[in-house]
């Protein structure tokens, strides 16, 4: 989460609008503390949880089609893919052992499903190669 803030900083920085960069970490800042804070009511928070899942499966699933749309993987890198997919299997324990939140084990779940499509398609199409392009 903080590499992500620091990245739109700096790249707001960057392109010469840093009051722009200084006003989204504010922004940033007080919409952390706000949900941070007991004034948040829990059910905003389930809510805001349960909203993560379906860009999770829409981002994943919109992958696995370009994937099958080609007949290969392109440039996906295997140890990343195999990384999280184990990583979302891990989360899966851990969420179940250290918070025993069924929502948070859920999206894990849901998440490790799509990872594992993800790496299924990747053994798959292994030795797939992109078609070259003809010169005309």
């Amino acid at each position: 989460m903080l590499q992500t803030v620091t990245i739109c900083f700096l790249v707001l920085h960057y392109r010469g609008q840093t009051v722009k960069g200084v006003a989204f970490l504010a922004g940033y800042a007080l919409v952390l503390l706000v949900l941070l804070s007991p004034l948040t009511p829990m059910a905003v928070i389930t809510l805001l949880q349960a909203s993560n899942m379906p860009s999770v499966v829409v981002g994943k699933l919109l992958q696995a089609a370009t994937n099958y749309r080609n007949g290969h993987t392109g440039q996906l890198s295997a140890i990343t893919v195999f990384l999280l997919f184990g990583g979302s299997l891990a989360r899966i324990f851990t969420s179940i052992q250290e918070t025993g939140d069924p929502l948070m084990a859920g999206t894990f779940v849901v998440s490790s499903l799509c990872n594992g499509l993800i790496a299924a398609q990747l053994l798959f199409y292994w030795n797939a190669k992109a078609p070259r392009k003809k010169k005309e």
